[in-house]
């Protein structure tokens, strides 16, 4: 059986370059079925694509740090083969910083060319980062590039519509926030209260088992971007979200932006516990590094092996237990966590 839908298109210029940008929704599909699709345009085709939706049970998920680089050729290895080793990963996420500057059109380039293959057969959970909010002259503007390239759902916003946004899979519920509010006046105008709005709401409407939640900064304070009172400490995200996150039950939180993996353990209050998130600062993926720049935590229970190298995550999510694993780009594992319940 085949049926087609027609696609929008979109005129998008940024970077003194034209494209067109083309959206299709398709919807009415069976949960747990392997369809496959292609793109049509006038007499010519695309292959055949794999597309296989979510059955409610047991899944992996492929989780790459910080992918901005100056050169994209070792975050295309990196990434091809995480998704060679994992060929059963149903979707995989990007936590930020994809690129190094939100407005230079070459390296969105290279970053579409360095997912080719994997983007084509699985979903991307996209997260917006602060390196997203560059212009070509390092000035901060809106995220042009990112909000158009990406058709994440809506998240009933008129202001910040898809600036932050949540999903299901599995037994998850995935609410992935923003953490650009203290950039430009038009973030500051309310993207902070507007999630701390919405978050309660997300997540006490979902009936999945496990609640996570994706974000770009990290909620703990690390090296120039502390005040010297607050190291170690906790940062402004963290100050803003931790409270919630204790009060939602939230299960797991994954963070980015520091370029160093570090697994915190659990913490309520502010402090280590048996109860509360599990939080883990996923990393980089890309070459950009900032060595000897980040200063090691109280409250830091792993750390990657230093002088540290790229790395990539799974989450392995089932109805009893999360299992994330840490890994090195030759697939030496660095860390193993798990959380029942």
């Amino acid at each position: 059986t085949v049926f087609s839908v027609t696609a929008s298109g979109e005129a998008f210029t940024d970077d003194g370059v034209s494209v067109w940008l083309h959206t299709a929704g398709i919807t009415g599909l069976e949960p747990g079925q392997h369809y496959e699709y292609r793109i049509l345009c006038g007499e010519a085709g695309t292959a055949w694509y794999p597309l296989a939706t979510d059955d409610g049970g047991a899944f992996k998920l492929l989780v790459f740090p910080d992918s901005q680089s100056n050169d994209y050729s070792g975050w295309k290895q990196l990434a091809q083969d995480a998704a060679r080793r994992n060929p059963d990963a149903a979707l995989f996420v990007n936590m930020g910083d994809l690129v190094d500057n939100g407005e230079d059109h070459t390296q969105w380039n290279a970053w579409f060319d360095a997912v080719g293959g994997i983007i084509d057969r699985i979903p991307l959970a996209p997260i917006m980062g602060n390196h997203e909010t560059y212009d070509q002259k390092w000035k901060v503007r809106l995220p042009e590039a990112y909000l158009h390239e990406f058709a994440v759902p809506a998240n009933g916003s008129g202001t910040f519509d898809r600036y932050y946004y949540s999903f299901d899979y599995g037994e998850v519920h995935f609410s992935v926030l923003n953490t650009q509010w203290d950039e430009t006046e038009e973030f500051k105008a309310g993207l902070l209260d507007a999630q701390l709005d919405w978050l309660p709401g997300d997540i006490r409407a979902s009936r999945k088992k496990w609640h996570i939640v994706l974000m770009h900064k990290d909620v703990l304070t690390y090296g120039i971007h502390s005040r010297p009172e607050r190291v170690p400490g906790i940062s402004e995200e963290g100050r803003a979200f931790m409270p919630l996150f204790d009060e939602l039950g939230v299960d797991l939180v994954f963070s980015a932006h520091l370029h160093t993996y570090r697994n915190r353990g659990r913490l309520y209050h502010f402090a280590r516990s048996q109860r509360g998130p599990l939080y883990i600062l996923t990393g980089v993926a890309g070459n950009v590094r900032y060595p000897g720049l980040w200063i090691d935590h109280e409250l830091d229970q792993t750390i990657a092996p230093q002088p540290e190298t790229d790395n990539y995550l799974t989450l392995e999510a089932s109805a009893d237990s999360l299992r994330i694993q840490c890994f090195l780009p030759d697939g030496t594992r660095i860390d193993d966590a798990s959380i029942t319940k």
